[in-house]
């Protein structure tokens, strides 16, 4: 590749080395990585602080109340900078008394020496950042958990985070305390409903509560019998309120978050990472992105906050002084809370936006008859428009069809950033003129939260993560396992190693992990594999490692899914696989003859008629593998054993093809001498046979 071209990145001169590529950078940081601008904000404490001093009266966080007489969600309300300010302040000052007054008296001096976890386990809702701010103010830092994690994962994070307080949904209470014998550390729960409101008929609560007064006393009592304290989130800032505490902010290098891993092989890993880290990124974000977002911008939260997605979202809306309003949690109901907020900027995950386009394009270029044909003219001429660079606008198509369409979301949308997975390009610029927005398609991932790669308004290519963003150094190395070079022509190919200050500090509790990842130099390996193209844009084509995403966001575990398999009667052999543009699995079996034939066999007899039974007694172990009768039932087969053994959904496998010829070493190469699947080899072999299961 020509690296001395006129290219969309800056190339670092005399950065090339043996086994890498030259290193990337953005233009706009070509001479040094450290942002000019914002020298005062150096941690997420300052962030926040920052825009109540610049715009205390602007809406900072709103949440749709839900009304008990109606049954109804009534429209946002919001408070300002300012009030959160306060509200925040106090809740910093009570979280650190509740702690002191749940705790040995000789412990009260770690106490305050701060930086110790506090659990954060909820949708995402208001409390949830107020809570985050608060830890700030007093130098504690954020475990979070997911809302949908099961009890095992529960107590593994709270344990191995060694968290003593958590602040929690009142749904989430009776949870922790029917796992308190298991958590040894566990001193304080803070509910973020108020006990006051249960049962009252007042408008107020996020969700119509299961809970009466009674229910709290019960809970109260069986929080005390475990010598556990349990306040509600008004009580706690009352307890601040009248016991203040000054501030006591952070540095940049102390933990501001703990967020695990999926853990799709065995317990999430515990990422630790810094104010510095999360500040940088937010910085970087704001100036990659000062084009589109602007100062009054109006974000809607709907993901967990215990991904860095969303908390990069809520930190780059908090950081311009933007305001965010939380969907209820429902996401049957989430396209009712857009029309209810009116978002001008939305962060789009592929499962949602591909829903989107299946229901815009139901109503539109699929729909029978005229309309139809009219909304396949006014598409196709729009595209054409797109793709010449003449805009997202039409004054004929636009009043007529995408006006509509675009209101689905917001009349007031402008920008969309997708990440996660990426969309098929059909799907991407039939959203682009349906919105009439911008939509750019971002690479990031929880070791190092910020927009690494990132597309420019002219990538309209789907696939294409982009160029890297200001402040971020992008490079490869050789993957030779994987036949992925950088000397590859014309794209160079391999891991996609990523360098800035938002790479996170180290696994928790775990220097073995870190040291695979963190490889010297401040470089951090991603296990994704890319490709530089010849403009210098970067495109993500595979991943190193087994694990890979499919098009809904999820992360599969094949190997995990493969030994699952072989455990049937029926297989022998298994080769399970993926892309991250479709949304289910495929899988080669190589079935075990002595069980299958017998098996195969008398399914085909009792489904035939005499004559084809006849046929049935004749065929042998290869006729059988090949018959659609034979194939539709073992998928069947697999997916009754799948969802006995409880495998999600997005972990059954939906199309098979029975391979006669076993996996082996010579033949088709496709195990080891060890006998273990060779995954990219594999993939390879049967590219034609995944290509056919898909279609």
């Amino acid at each position: 590749m020509d690296y001395s071209a006129d290219l969309k990145c800056h190339v670092v001169p005399n950065s090339k080395q043996n086994g890498f590529s030259p290193i990337l950078r953005s233009h706009k940081s070509a001479t040094t990585l450290e942002p000019t601008e914002y020298k005062h904000i150096k941690t997420v404490y300052d962030i926040f602080w920052n825009s109540v001093k610049e715009a205390p009266e602007k809406p900072y966080l709103g949440h749709r109340p839900y009304n008990p007489q109606t049954n109804q969600y009534l429209p946002y309300v919001f408070e300002s900078y300012k009030q959160v300010g306060e509200r925040v302040s106090n809740l910093g000052s009570g979280i650190i008394k509740v702690r002191q007054m749940h705790s040995d008296k000789s412990k009260n001096g770690s106490i305050l020496l701060r930086n110790w976890p506090v659990a954060i386990y909820s949708i995402a809702r208001p409390e949830w950042i107020i809570s985050d701010r608060a830890l700030s103010t007093q130098s504690l830092f954020c475990v979070g958990l997911y809302d949908t994690q099961g009890q095992s994962q529960i107590e593994f994070i709270l344990n191995h985070s060694e968290t003593p307080v958590v602040i929690c949904s009142l749904d989430k209470v009776h949870k922790l305390l029917s796992m308190a014998d298991q958590l040894p550390l566990l001193k304080v729960v803070i509910s973020m409903d108020s006990f006051e409101r249960v049962g009252s008929n007042l408008p107020g609560e996020y969700i119509p509560s299961p809970f009466n007064t009674r229910s709290i006393d019960v809970l109260k009592h069986w929080a005390a019998s475990k010598s556990i304290g349990l306040y509600d989130f008004k009580e706690v800032e009352e307890i601040g309120k009248q016991n203040k505490i000054d501030h006591h902010p952070p540095k940049p290098s102390e933990n501001f978050v703990l967020l695990y891993t999926s853990g799709t092989t065995g317990n999430p890993k515990g990422v630790v990472t810094t104010h510095r880290n999360y500040t940088y990124s937010a910085i970087s974000n704001t100036l990659s992105r000062s084009s589109y977002i602007k100062k009054n911008s109006v974000f809607i939260s709907y993901l967990p906050l215990a991904h860095c997605y969303e908390k990069g979202q809520d930190l780059l809306a908090t950081f311009t002084q933007g305001c965010l309003g939380f969907s209820r949690g429902d996401i049957t109901k989430l396209f009712d809370d857009f029309q209810a907020l009116q978002p001008t900027v939305y962060l789009g995950v592929p499962r949602i936006l591909s829903r989107l386009y299946d229901t815009i394009s139901a109503i539109t270029i699929n729909a029978p008859g005229v309309k139809g044909m009219i909304s396949r003219r006014g598409a196709n001429e729009k595209i054409e428009n797109l793709v010449a660079g003449k805009g997202y606008h039409h004054s004929i198509w636009d009043p007529l069809i995408f006006d509509k369409t675009k209101a689905i979301i917001s009349k007031r949308l402008e920008f969309i950033i997708t990440g996660s997975a990426p969309l098929e390009p059909k799907v991407l610029n039939f959203l682009r003129i349906s919105f009439q927005s911008l939509i750019l398609e971002a690479y990031g991932m929880t070791e190092a939260p910020i927009i690494s790669l990132g597309a420019r308004p002219e990538d309209l290519e789907s696939g294409i993560a982009g160029v890297p963003t200001i402040g971020v150094e992008i490079r490869l190395r050789d993957v030779p396992e994987m036949e992925y070079l950088t000397t590859d022509s014309p794209s160079p190919r391999g891991e996609i190693l990523v360098r800035c200050p938002s790479v996170f500090k180290h696994y928790h509790k775990d220097e073995e992990k870190t040291k695979e990842v963190l490889i010297g130099d401040g470089w951090y390996a991603t296990g994704d594999i890319g490709k530089i193209n010849p403009t210098g844009t970067v495109s993500i084509i595979d991943r190193k490692k087994s694990i890979f995403k499919l098009s809904q966001g999820e992360y599969i575990a094949p190997e995990k899914i493969e030994n699952f398999l072989s455990k049937h009667p029926l297989i022998m052999q298994s080769f399970v696989h993926g892309y991250s543009t479709k949304n289910f699995l495929v899988g080669v079996i190589v079935p075990d003859p002595v069980t299958f034939i017998p098996w195969a066999k008398k399914l085909l007899l009792e489904t035939a008629n005499s004559k084809e039974n006849e046929l049935a007694r004749l065929m042998g172990f290869e006729q059988l593998t090949k018959n659609r009768i034979v194939n539709k039932n073992l998928v069947e087969e697999i997916d009754t054993y799948s969802r006995d053994a409880g495998l999600n959904g997005f972990e059954i496998v939906k199309a098979v093809y029975i391979d006669h010829r076993p996996f082996d070493v010579e033949s088709n190469e496709i195990l080891t001498p060890s006998l273990k699947l060779k995954r990219f080899h594999a993939a390879k072999y049967y590219k034609d046979t995944i290509e056919k299961l898909y279609s």
